[in-house]
C-alpha cells in the first residue's frame, strides 16, 4: 500500500522525517506493507538544494493537492497551523501533528473535526517524542479505566535537576550546560517556566479520560526557584526533585498540576535522567505502568511521525480510531488538594521565630511532621520544615503570611511531597 504525504514546516523535526524517510523508507515497507512517499514539501526558507522532493512556500498547494493521503503539520504554534489541520481534514485528508500547543488548547474543535472528516487525526508525536505515550492509552490501555497519569514531560527541564543534583550546579549554571549541549532553546521560558510540559498533561489528561481540560484550570510552576540548597535537603531526606506532571481523578474531579515534586529515591521515576521523559499510568485493571525514553529531538520524535502515517494507512479500510471527549472536566478545588509539603526559608538565628512560624501554621491547620535547621556563619540560616498532608490552599496562605515576618529573608520556598502508595501511582 502506498500512501503519498505532504510536509509542512522543515524545522527540527521536520528535517528529521526527510532524513527517517530517505534511510528507512524500503525498510518500512517490509515490516508493514506501507509505502511512505513524501510527494512535497512546504517551508517559507528556500530548501530546494538540501532535498530530493519539490518544495512549495505555499500551504495551500499541499492541501489542495488530490493526490496527497495524509498533510504532516510540523509548523508549531496556534496559527496558521490550526487552519491547515482543519482545512485538511474538511478536504477528506488524513493529518499527522506534533503540535501539543495547539491540541492542548483547541484540541476539543480539532478532534470534533475529526470524528466528522473522513481521514484521521494522528499526534503521537505531540507528547512524548519517542516514547508512545498516546498508542498506550489509545489501544495498549483501552480496556482500563486509567486512574492517574504522572509524568517526566520535558527533557530540558530534566536534564538541568539532573546536572543540579548530580554535579551540585546551581540553576544557572546547568541551564547554561543544557543550552550548550542543545537541550535547551536560547530563551528556554517555554521549558523551564512549565508550559510545554503543562500542555503534555493537559493533552494526556484529555485521553485518559475523555473531558476537555482547560490550560487555565491548570496549576503551574516551573523549575527556576530551585536551589542547589533543595536539592540537598530533598536528597538527605531520601527524596528527589523532579517537575511533574500530574492527574487523576478524584470523586469525579480533575485533580491536575504540572510542578517541581518530591518523590522517593524508590519511585521509578526518580532514576530518570538527563534529558530523558517517562510517564506513568496507573490503569484499574493493569496497575502501574512505565514508559521511559527520549522525549524530544528531531529524529526520535521523527519516529513518532512516521508510526502515526503507518498506523492511519493500516487503518484506511478499517475503524478509524477517533478522539472521544465526552464534556468539560469538574477540577478539584485547591481546598480539597491535599498533600505533604516540604517548606525552606532563611530566618534569623534568635528565640522565638520558630513559634511564630509555628503559631502561622497552626492558624491554618497545617501540622509540623519535622524541623531541620544547621548552624551557618551568616546573617540568615536555612530552616526546613516539612509537614503532614494539609490542603494546598491553606499552604499557599500560610506561606504569604510567613513571608510578612521581618525576620525572613526572600521568598518562602514550597515543595509538595508524593509518597505515592504501594502500586507506585
Amino acid at each position: 500500500m502506498k500512501i503519498r504525504c505532504g510536509l509542512i514546516g522543515f524545522g527540527t523535526v521536520g528535517s528529521g522525517v526527510y532524513t527517517l524517510l530517505q534511510k528507512h523508507r524500503t525498510d518500512i515497507y517490509k515490516k508493514t506493507g506501507v509505502d511512505i512517499e513524501l510527494v512535497t514539501i512546504c517551508d517559507v526558507r528556500d530548501i530546494k538544494d538540501t532535498v530530493n522532493v519539490p518544495v512549495t512556500g505555499s500551504w495551500q498547494d499541499v492541501v489542495n493537492d488530490a493526490s496527497i493521503d495524509v498533510v504532516i503539520e510540523l509548523i508549531g504554534g496556534i496559527e496558521p497551523a490550526k487552519t491547515i489541520i482543519l482545512s485538511a481534514l474538511n478536504a477528506g485528508k488524513s493529518v499527522v501533528t506534533a503540535n501539543k500547543k495547539l491540541l492542548a488548547e483547541s484540541g476539543d474543535e480539532i478532534f470534533a473535526a475529526s470524528q466528522k472528516a473522513k481521514g484521521a487525526l494522528a499526534f503521537e508525536a505531540a507528547i512524548g517524542g519517542g516514547i508512545p505515550c498516546v498508542a498506550a492509552l489509545r489501544n495498549g490501555l483501552v480496556g482500563n479505566a486509567i486512574q492517574s497519569v504522572v509524568g517526566i514531560l520535558n527533557g530540558t527541564t530534566n536534564y538541568i535537576l539532573t546536572r543540579m543534583a548530580e554535579d551540585g550546579m546551581s540553576f544557572d549554571e546547568a541551564l547554561k550546560l543544557a543550552q550548550a549541549k542543545g537541550y535547551a532553546e536560547a530563551d528556554p521560558t517555554f521549558d523551564i517556566e512549565g508550559f510545554d510540559a503543562a500542555h503534555k498533561i493537559a493533552l494526556l489528561s484529555m485521553l485518559a479520560y475523555n473531558v476537555r481540560v482547560s490550560m487555565q484550570n491548570i496549576y503551574i510552576e516551573g523549575i527556576t526557584k530551585i536551589t542547589s540548597l533543595d536539592i540537598k535537603y530533598a536528597n538527605e531526606m531520601g527524596y528527589t526533585i523532579k517537575l511533574l506532571g500530574v492527574s487523576r481523578m478524584v470523586d469525579d474531579k480533575l485533580d491536575i498540576r504540572l510542578q517541581p515534586v518530591m518523590i522517593p529515591f524508590t519511585h521509578p521515576l526518580a532514576s530518570v535522567r538527563n534529558e530523558f521523559n517517562a510517564v506513568m499510568y496507573n490503569g484499574d485493571m493493569t496497575g502501574a505502568v512505565t514508559l521511559y525514553g527520549k522525549g524530544a529531538g528531531s529524529l526520535p520524535t521523527a519516529s513518532a511521525v512516521v508510526s502515526d502515517i503507518v498506523s492511519i494507512a493500516q487503518k484506511q479500510n478499517g475503524i478509524k480510531d477517533s478522539v472521544y471527549i465526552a464534556n468539560d472536566a469538574q477540577y478539584l478545588s485547591s481546598d480539597d488538594r491535599m498533600l505533604r509539603y516540604y517548606v525552606r526559608l532563611h530566618t534569623e538565628d534568635r528565640a522565638g521565630i520558630l513559634s511564630k512560624i509555628s503559631g502561622v501554621f497552626a492558624s491554618y491547620n497545617i501540622s509540623i511532621a519535622s524541623v531541620i535547621q544547621k548552624e551557618v556563619n551568616a546573617p540568615y540560616v536555612p530552616l526546613v520544615i516539612t509537614t503532614h498532608a494539609a490542603s494546598e490552599a491553606a499552604m499557599h496562605k500560610a506561606k504569604q503570611d510567613i513571608e510578612q515576618f521581618n525576620f525572613v529573608n526572600g521568598q518562602v520556598m514550597v515543595i509538595p511531597i508524593e509518597d505515592f502508595n504501594s502500586t507506585g501511582e
